[in-house]
């Protein structure tokens, strides 16, 4: 018998969107994998974020505790040793069986972060943009509020990068690109924006 599973749109506005704060004028929508960056000459690529540089500070906080809970989650949780890599992922999509996912959804109150399938979500996120550092040194955080609307970006590619909502896509009933196949994709791309990609 298979089990039906949400699909990530549904995921995003049930766990991550009701977190945004009432007054915030963007749009609760699940993002593409990549987007461009619009930036007018002499522009600064912060400028894209809405914070302050105490509120950008905050987040980075925020995402670098995430990202130290992820790594110490993850090898526990999938049996992997450091450092990250690619298998990881593999491991990880091996592991979210629908079976498990759907457990872990009925145990998730999505107003609470502490709930099972937010914190795993979160901690996915982490270890894509870890991964994805990894893999091109020159990406870096676009701080934002709450902490998982954060991108990385590119300058040079003009790109960010909404790793948390790659997440939300692994954790859906979705079917969707092996997340390896997608960090690799993602990292092609950056060797050489000029050439086609394959992420939607």
């Amino acid at each position: 018998m298979s089990i039906e599973l949400p699909d990530a749109e549904t995921l995003y506005h049930h766990f991550l969107a009701g977190w945004i704060a009432p007054e915030d004028p963007r749009d609760r929508i699940l993002r593409s994998d990549l987007e461009q960056i619009e930036l007018q000459p002499g522009q600064h690529i912060r400028t894209l974020t809405p914070l302050n540089e105490e509120g950008q500070r905050l987040m980075m906080d925020q995402l670098e505790r995430t990202r130290q809970a992820a790594l110490a989650d993850f090898t526990t949780m999938l049996s992997v040793e450091h450092p990250p890599s690619p298998e990881w992922l593999d491991r990880l999509e091996a592991h979210v069986t629908p079976e498990r996912l759907q457990q872990w959804l009925r145990m998730s109150n999505p107003e609470k972060p502490d709930n099972p399938w937010f914190v795993l979500c979160c901690e996915t996120g982490a270890v894509l943009a870890e991964l994805l550092k990894r893999g091109w040194p020159r990406l870096q955080w676009l701080a934002d509020t709450p902490y998982f609307e954060s991108d990385l970006f590119d300058l040079n590619a003009k790109v960010r990068i909404p790793v948390f909502h790659w997440a939300v896509r692994a954790l859906s009933g979705d079917e969707s690109q092996p997340l390896s196949d997608k960090l690799e994709a993602t990292l092609e791309f950056l060797r050489d924006p000029s050439r086609e990609t394959t992420l939607p």
